[in-house]
């Protein structure tokens, strides 16, 4: 996963998700093993915000979003408290607009099932591996800059 690491705070890492074929889509980790946010420790609390300012504002340098979008889920037992943190790109909110099962005028909820159904959700091929990997070295370059 270190290939993956985009930058770490000393109580969070952000990594680009694995299987994610929409650059710039970052999963934001607990270091601490704990499943919810009630669970931290106020250490891992307070240094969270930070880490969010420093991941939107990295995802707004590199991709000039219409939108970042953070969210939390946490179903999958062994996971520790996560936040899915994404560049909404006016190309993508076209992109929803043209699907079928999609509304015209897609919002948040609607940015996020698509992400997850069309970008995600299945194993990479070789060739989206390699754009992934160069994706995260571009993404950690710049976070290390700032």
């Amino acid at each position: 996963m270190s290939a993956l690491r985009i930058f770490e705070t000393d109580h969070w890492q952000a990594t680009h998700r694995r299987d994610a074929r929409y650059p710039g889509y970052l999963i934001l980790s607990s270091k601490q093993q704990a499943a919810e946010l009630h669970q931290l420790s106020g250490a891992a609390l307070q240094d969270l915000g930070g880490a969010l300012k420093k991941a939107e504002i990295l995802l707004r340098q590199a991709y000039l979003p219409y939108k970042v979008v953070l969210y939390k889920l946490g179903f999958t037992s062994g996971f520790s408290c996560h936040f899915h943190v994404a560049p909404i790109t006016a190309s993508l909110l076209d992109e929803i607009k043209a699907h079928p099962d999609y509304a015209e005028e897609p919002d948040g909820n609607d940015a996020i099932l698509f992400l997850s159904r069309i970008y995600c959700e299945r194993a990479l091929t070789e060739q989206e591996e390699m754009a992934l990997q160069a994706t995260a070295q571009s993404l950690r370059r710049m976070a290390s800059a700032s």
